[in-house]
Parts: C-alpha cells; sequence; structure tokens
C-alpha cells in the first residue's frame, strides 16, 4: 500500500494517488481510536451485531486535483492543522493553490480554511451560497456557487451538483465527468479498524471487509447522521438514488468519511443504495 503518513494520534494523516492527477489526503487514528472516539463501536454493534466492535475509527477526507489549476476540496479538522499543511506543501511542490472548496460550513471540513489562505494568498474560496455566519469559518469574502456552476481546470472540469443527502440545510456536492469523480461529502459514512487505515475499499476487503459489511455500516452510520430519515418514503428514496446512478457516471466514489471506492462500483453503489433503504426501515436506537 502505497501511502505517505503524516504526524499520529489525532493529527495523523495519510496521502494516497487516486488517479495521476487527483489524490486523497485523510486523516484517521489507527491505533488508539477508541480513546480519542469514545469506543462507539461496541455501541454500533449492539445495534447492529454484523458491525466489526473494533472499528472506532472515522475517515476525515480532502481531496486534490493536480491540473492545469490546482483545486482543493476541503481542509480536515483542527487537530490535523500542522500535518494537513505539510501535506498539502508536498503535494503542490512549490506550486499555488488556485480552488479551495468548502462543502459546507462544519469545522472537519472548514477548519484550516484560515490557514491555508496564509499559505496561498491568492486562492479563490469557493463555497455554497445561503449562509449568513461565513466570517466565522473564514469565508467572509468567498465566491458563493449554485447547483450546476462549472470549474474548469484543464482536463478536468468540477461540477457543483445537488446533493441527494443533506448533512446541513446547505450543503453541495461536487462532480468530475472527465474522472467520474464523485464526491458526495457527508453521504455513506462507514468506519474502520486500525488495520483498515488509509486503505482504498478494494484494499480493505484484503484484511476481511466486504460490500455487504458496508451496507450494514451504512445502514447504521446514517440513521444517526441523518436523523431525518425516520420520515423519509422508502421507495422514494430508491428511486431518487437510482436517477441520481443514472444521471452521474459514477467511477470514483470519494465521501468526506467513507473509504475510497474505485474499483468494483456497481456492487459498492448497490449496497448503499439497500443501506440506504435499511436506514430508512430500522430501528433508531442510536438516535437521542
Amino acid at each position: 500500500m502505497n501511502k505517505r503518513v503524516y504526524g499520529e494520534g489525532p493529527s495523523r494523516v495519510g496521502v494516497r494517488k487516486i488517479t495521476p492527477k487527483i489524490y486523497w489526503i485523510c486523516h484517521c487514528i489507527g491505533k488508539g481510536a477508541e480513546h480519542y472516539n469514545g469506543g462507539f463501536a461496541s455501541e454500533f454493534a449492539k445495534v447492529n451485531p454484523a458491525l466489526d466492535p473494533t472499528a472506532n475509527d472515522i475517515i476525515y477526507s480532502s481531496y486534490l486535483f493536480l491540473d492545469e489549476k490546482t483545486f482543493l476540496i476541503d481542509t480536515l479538522g483542527p487537530w490535523q492543522h500542522e500535518t494537513v499543511m505539510e501535506a498539502l506543501a508536498d503535494l503542490l511542490d512549490g506550486r499555488k493553490l488556485d480552488y479551495l472548496w468548502i462543502s459546507h460550513t462544519e469545522l472537519p471540513h472548514a477548519a484550516n480554511t484560515a490557514a491555508i489562505r496564509r499559505a496561498h494568498p491568492d486562492v479563490e474560496i469557493l463555497t455554497v451560497g445561503g449562509h449568513d455566519h461565513y466570517e466565522v469559518h473564514g469565508l467572509g469574502d468567498a465566491r458563493l456557487l449554485e447547483f450546476g456552476d462549472v470549474i474548469n481546470l484543464g482536463e478536468h472540469e468540477i461540477e457543483i451538483i445537488e446533493p441527494l443527502f443533506l448533512d446541513h440545510a446547505l450543503t453541495q456536492w461536487i462532480y468530475e465527468r472527465k474522472s467520474g469523480f464523485l464526491c458526495p461529502v457527508d453521504w455513506a459514512l462507514n468506519v474502520h479498524n486500525e488495520h483498515q487505515c488509509f486503505r482504498f475499499m478494494d484494499e480493505m476487503e484484503e484484511v476481511g471487509y466486504s460490500a455487504e459489511q458496508f451496507k450494514q455500516e451504512v445502514s447504521t452510520t446514517n440513521r444517526v447522521v441523518f436523523s431525518w430519515l425516520r420520515w423519509a418514503d422508502p421507495e422514494e428514496t430508491v428511486a431518487a438514488i437510482d436517477r441520481f446512478y443514472e444521471t452521474y457516471d459514477i467511477r470514483i466514489f470519494a465521501p468526506s468519511h467513507t473509504n475510497v471506492i474505485r474499483k468494483d462500483l456497481p456492487r459498492y453503489l448497490e449496497s448503499l443504495r439497500e443501506a440506504m433503504r435499511m436506514a430508512i426501515t430500522g430501528e433508531f436506537h442510536l438516535v437521542y
């Protein structure tokens, strides 16, 4: 597994190459995650016995496009301040950062905006329109984007698309047609144990993971993250997912809190579809 790792514990950040011009910058704690994250895996396993009771880690992800123009998706969280800046500097290797896109104003996504602006004073900040508290997150003069807006990077064109599932009332997703790259931000959260850190989903299968495990995890975690699913209609939701899959040719599935899926997409996307049905029709023991 070819990776670069910066820091350790809550500051630890890893870098993986997805394509020659798209990089995954991700945080996970690894050893000791149970201590830092409160040992939630055993609680999840009580609700769904199919879950791994040692899977106490959650990925926080950013993505960097190195095209004619450079484009960073989100910034990771406060704990990763120094390590994400070091990783970004190594990847850019003297190049400037042209664009920084913030999916929504929440610390795991926007916390290092100010630091990145100091390091790259000419960067153009992009984010979702409609908020009224941008200054709190260092986004006071950001360019506000609408669904359908396109950012041309050279070979790649970043399209701002309407999300199926919202973490905040104002969230955007990103799709890139040439690579089939989709960043659906907080959709499809999975958990992992210390042996699965920084792995692509196909590599996780080498250490005991599966599409069935992914389905079980997402069905459970999404009951918590999207608590409003208890009022959703399962058939309407699945139909909306099917329409989304027909609209977008997804070849790289790259959420904020899920191991990147770069192979065998149909099998995992079907598992995700069924996970959302299960999340709606299941019981919500972990929602308080």
